[in-house]
């Protein structure tokens, strides 16, 4: 019995051991894939149970990104960030830190993962009702985060790369889900495509953390 016992932790601790392994396997690939991309356009829609659900686009190129979802447009050339509310009509722009973890701040990071950031570990696959199969990873930052406390990547393995993201989101027992519609990549973008367009928005108030 001792001895089967054994086996049994020895069985449990290589298949972690394993899983483990597998998963970092996909979100290399992932990060490899992205990475392999000048730009690249992602249209989505994004859903919190009991508020709906709305579409929104996400531009990378390198670190620069411009986003908008849930009513708000975020613009980030590299150094500054602007965070426009066109329903209250002001933006706020204030510098971003590059290592700073947090994705929903700088969302070019919720594409681009790097495992070293997280504990992570592959789940069953998964089988869409399209009869595509997907692999699933879950993870959970290493350093504290303000605004969200684990991931989960559904991957294309024939394209290495996320059809859907589960955010769960600091202090929100409701994840956001981002179903992923449709990838461009190589897209062409100039530095005005990451900037906040002030002379188009004459009437906004500018909030400057700077």
């Amino acid at each position: 019995m001792k001895r089967f016992l054994l086996l049994s932790i020895l069985f449990l601790s290589f298949a972690t051991v394993r899983a483990d392994q597998h998963s970092e396997t996909l979100l290399n690939a992932v990060r490899t894939k992205i990475q392999s991309y000048k730009s690249y356009r992602v249209g989505f829609t994004a859903t919190i149970e009991g508020e709906g659900t709305t579409a929104g686009t996400l531009t990378v190129s390198g670190r620069r990104f411009a986003a908008s979802v849930f009513g708000q447009e975020l613009y980030y050339d590299g150094t500054t960030l602007w965070n426009y509310l066109p329903k209250a009509q002001e933006v706020t722009v204030e510098q971003l830190d590059p290592t700073d973890p947090n994705i929903l701040s700088n969302p070019a990071k919720l594409m681009n993962v790097d495992p070293k950031d997280f504990e992570h570990s592959s789940l069953p696959a998964i089988t869409t009702t399209q009869g595509k199969k997907l692999q699933v990873v879950n993870l959970k930052p290493k350093q504290t985060t303000a605004d969200y406390t684990a991931l989960t990547l559904y991957i294309d393995p024939t394209t290495s790369l996320p059809v859907r993201i589960s955010i769960a989101a600091t202090g929100n027992d409701r994840p956001i889900e981002l179903q992923i519609k449709e990838w461009k990549v190589n897209i062409p973008v100039t530095d005005k495509t990451f900037r906040f367009d002030r002379a188009s928005h004459p009437d906004t108030e500018i909030i400057d953390f700077r």
